[in-house]
C-alpha cells in the first residue's frame, strides 16, 4: 500500500468511508451522501468549457467534457438550394426549415450528421418536428455512403457544410412514399414541388414525428 494514499468505498448498508493512509497510519472517516456529492460538486465547479467561435446560424451546442465530442446543431438559413436526383439537377429548388446536426469527434473528425424539419415560427424545446421528406435519412440520422466528410478545427467551419450536404446527389435510399401527405414517389414528388414555396410543405406535404419535438433533435 502506498503512503499519502485515500480509498472511498460505498459498503452495503450504504454509508459511505473514507479511508486514509498517511505515512503507513491508517485513518477511516464516516461521511454522509450529501458531503460527498457537495465535495464533487465544489471540485468541477471551476471547470470551463469553450466552443470558440461559432456560425451565425449556429442553435445549439452540447460539449462532453470527458471525451470532447460536441454535438452542434445549425438552421440552414435559406429558403432555397440547389438538389441533385440521380442525374437531374433541380436549381433553386425550394426546401422546408432544415436543421443540421453534427456530432464532432475531439480529433475533429464529424463521425454523425442528422437533419430535422422543424415547424415554422419561434423555436422552443417543444417545437413540433417532421418527417424528412426525401431520402437517405432515417428518422434523424442522414446516410453519407461513400461520401467523405472534412474533418474542422473549430465549429465556425461548419457553417458552409450544409451547402455541400444538400449538393449531394440523392438515390432513393430510406424514401418511403408514405413520408410525404400526397403518397408521391421520390422524382414525382421533386417535380411536384419545384414551383412552390417552403409554406406549400407545411400545408400539404409534410408528416408530423409522432410524440417528437426538437428537444428530441439538439
Amino acid at each position: 500500500m502506498k503512503n499519502d494514499e485515500m480509498i472511498l468505498r460505498i459498503c452495503e448498508d450504504k454509508s459511505i468511508r473514507l479511508e486514509f493512509f498517511e505515512n503507513g497510519q491508517k485513518r477511516t472517516k464516516v461521511i454522509s451522501v450529501e458531503t460527498l456529492t457537495d465535495c464533487i460538486s465544489r471540485s468541477l465547479a471551476g471547470v470551463r468549457l469553450t466552443t470558440g467561435l461559432l456560425p451565425v446560424n449556429a442553435l445549439s451546442v452540447t460539449m462532453d467534457s470527458d471525451n470532447g465530442r460536441r454535438y452542434a446543431v445549425l438552421e440552414f438559413p435559406n429558403e432555397r438550394a440547389t438538389v441533385t436526383y440521380m442525374k437531374t439537377e433541380y436549381p433553386d429548388f425550394p426546401l422546408p426549415r432544415l436543421l443540421f446536426g453534427f456530432r464532432i469527434e475531439d480529433s475533429g473528425r464529424i463521425s454523425g450528421i442528422n437533419i430535422g424539419v422543424p415547424d415554422l415560427g419561434k423555436l422552443t424545446p417543444d417545437t413540433r418536428m417532421f418527417v424528412y421528406p426525401f431520402s437517405n435519412v432515417s428518422r434523424f440520422a442522414m446516410c453519407t455512403g461513400a461520401n467523405s466528410l472534412p474533418h474542422i478545427q473549430s465549429l465556425q467551419q461548419l457553417a458552409n457544410l450544409p451547402y455541400y450536404i444538400l449538393s449531394l446527389p440523392d438515390n432513393d435510399d430510406f424514401y418511403q412514399e408514405r413520408g410525404n401527405r400526397l403518397k408521391m414517389g421520390h422524382r414525382d414528388l421533386l417535380e411536384h414541388l419545384r414551383d412552390k414555396d417552403r409554406r406549400y410543405y407545411y400545408d400539404h406535404v409534410l408528416v408530423p414525428m409522432p410524440n417528437t419535438t426538437l428537444k428530441d433533435f439538439i
